[in-house]
């Protein structure tokens, strides 16, 4: 029988992904997923996710009570499905009296086993770029070795070492680096991080849940892309 479990919410993507982990049995193990389930329709989201959770947990058996802490993917992502993601994570935590346990989408897309040296993740950020961090998971939580930037897409041959890409980078690098594995953001990922994070203490208050936005610009605006339409520079 679950004693406890986190709650776990990423959006950062573009589609929704919720997953509940159970407690793990020993500190070295990985939590085990009791549920989870995506919601690839962008725009009902906002107004899926509740329903579904309440649902996936009357399947599952599970409680409210039984909550230890909600899990978020902060980002960086899309600016409205961070404030979705942060929003609701804050919403439950303060309603179930629990803390949150942010996480960054880099960390959800680490390979879960154990690393024996730094990995730079790279994501699609759009707009000819691409969200970077090189990070490394330890006893004590993520080091960051370079904290998240942004890079320009013509910079992605020129990664070196291990990394871990998303499937539109790993297409482009695929075949030309041995150490390049290709990963996705992960709410299962998220939700077993998250209990690391819990067992030593590393929680937020649910208002501290904040996005990450490596970007100050967040769109072009119309004449930019007239621009680039009619090939101006």
């Amino acid at each position: 029988m679950v004693s406890r479990f986190i709650l776990a919410i990423s959006t950062s993507s573009g589609v929704a992904k919720v997953a509940a982990a159970a407690e793990p049995g020993a500190s070295n193990s990985l939590a085990t997923c009791l549920f989870s389930f995506d919601i690839a329709d962008y725009k009902s989201q906002s107004a899926q996710l509740l329903p579904l959770i309440q649902q996936h947990f009357k399947q599952a058996g599970l409680s409210q009570t039984q909550c230890a802490a909600v899990a978020v993917d902060i980002g960086p992502g899309g600016f409205t499905s961070l404030r979705t993601a942060c929003g609701i994570a804050q919403g439950l935590a303060v309603a179930w009296k629990v803390p949150t346990v942010p996480l960054t989408s880099f960390e959800c897309m680490l390979p879960a086993q154990p690393q024996d040296q730094p990995v730079t993740v790279l994501m699609d950020a759009r707009l000819s770029e691409i969200y970077a961090a090189c990070i490394q998971r330890t006893g004590l939580g993520t080091e960051w070795i370079k904290p998240p930037h942004l890079l320009a897409m013509v910079e992605l041959q020129n990664i070196q070492g291990p990394a871990v890409c998303d499937a539109h980078l790993y297409a482009q690098l695929q075949g030309s680096r041995t150490e390049v594995q290709q990963g996705e953001v992960s709410a299962i990922r998220l939700a077993q991080l998250a209990w690391q994070e819990f067992s030593a203490g590393r929680v937020a208050a649910p208002f501290d849940c904040q996005p990450l936005y490596v970007r100050d610009k967040v769109a072009q605006t119309t004449t930019e892309r007239l621009a680039l339409k009619h090939g101006a520079v």
